[in-house]
């Protein structure tokens, strides 16, 4: 198959990123793909597939434009007559109504994946009414929309968005890059890591204050990830004193090495679809402290592999931080359903099965 994906931008590093990446590759074996992004020309070192053909549309941008957006739309259509591929796999909520409008048009068959709908609960109230009343106008023209989670189908179908036999939940999956067994050293201190960019939906703050309130305990807490909302982060960790237990690493290249010798995993979303972060960790035998929005609980079953948040994080910390037995049991429980659930080849498996079917389906007209 000639396959296209279509995301919103590639500069930085993404759940949608990483697993337009991750597919891409594994694609690659078989398939000739190409990888049109909008956003800055330019595309991260760490995004780069070797054998996949990049290709950019400037006018595919974030924010809503409407001549920007009509131009994406016709720059799209001509790069899809130039490449005629059999499919376009459309991923991040932008791409997602260009590329399908492009697509509709130009009658090219695609699918969609919605990794956390723009309209999920937690984001504000105008913008979920918009996005709302767009997504189910341009739902009208889609054949197929993959959920990363169950959450996310029910909250399309709850809102009409979309009809129940156009949308399927394939839940995310991550590629296992923990090599054998893990022993984490004996250290008294108890390691604490937040992978996540610093904008508004991830609540670095939160954390940070929280853990104010138990700073006699023993713990270091170490962020990777860039953004808008670092720099007020940091400056909390200054006027209180909290420096020399806080580190932020900003955007690393070696996420793997951290997750190996780190002891829990935190994640303080105001909303999400199914985070890949959450999953990288749990496939390290990491417990987890995460919000419970969208699809976490179906990764992250609340006393069994980790706490679900429910406005009792500094009641949750302090339970992980003293108790090593209960890490390393809740630890070895989020490895056991990254196994079962989480990993990329079962996801990559109902992908490339979804494609498949939606061109028999064109072909039976």
């Amino acid at each position: 198959m000639k396959i296209v994906q279509l995301i919103t931008h590639l500069n930085e590093i993404g759940g949608a990123q990483v697993h337009v990446r991750d597919l891409s590759r594994r694609l690659s074996k078989d398939h000739t793909v190409h990888l049109i992004h909008g956003g800055e020309s330019t595309v991260s070192d760490d995004l780069r597939v070797e054998g996949v053909f990049y290709m950019h549309n400037r006018f595919l941008i974030r924010d809503i434009h409407l001549l920007k957006d009509f131009l994406a739309i016709v720059e799209l259509r001509k790069m899809l007559k130039r490449i005629k591929p059999d499919i376009v796999a459309i991923h991040s909520s932008k791409a997602g109504i260009v590329g399908r409008i492009a697509c509709w048009s130009a009658r090219i068959p695609c699918v969609f994946t919605a990794h956390g709908w723009a309209f999920s609960e937690g984001v504000d109230y105008r913008k979920q009414y918009f996005y709302r009343k767009v997504e189910k106008w341009v739902g009208k023209l889609s054949k197929q929309v993959i959920t990363v989670c169950d959450q996310d189908r029910n909250l399309a179908l709850r809102h009409e968005v979309l009809q129940p036999e156009k949308i399927i939940t394939i839940h995310n999956g991550v590629v296992d890059t923990r090599n054998g067994m893990l022993e984490r050293d004996n250290r008294e201190e108890v390691r604490i890591i937040m992978v996540a960019r610093f904008e508004k939906p991830k609540q670095q703050l939160e954390l940070i204050k929280a853990l104010l309130v138990v700073k006699e305990l023993d713990w270091h807490m170490i962020f990777v990830g860039d953004g808008r909302l670092k720099q007020a982060s940091a400056q909390f960790v200054q006027e209180n004193n909290l420096g020399h237990k806080v580190t932020f690493l900003g955007s690393h290249s070696n996420v793997d090495e951290l997750l190996k010798n780190a002891d829990i995993f935190v994640l303080t979303s105001a909303w999400e679809g199914l985070p890949l972060s959450i999953l990288e960790a749990m496939s390290f035998g990491l417990p987890i402290i995460a919000s419970n929005v969208g699809g976490v609980s179906e990764a992250v079953r609340d006393s069994e592999n980790g706490f679900l948040i429910q406005n009792n994080l500094t009641e949750i910390l302090p339970l992980l931080i003293e108790d090593k037995l209960l890490r390393k049991k809740m630890g070895e429980k989020s490895r056991e359903i990254y196994e079962a659930s989480f990993t990329f080849e079962k996801m990559y498996e109902k992908t490339i099965s979804t494609y498949l079917n939606l061109l028999k389906l064109g072909e039976n007209g």
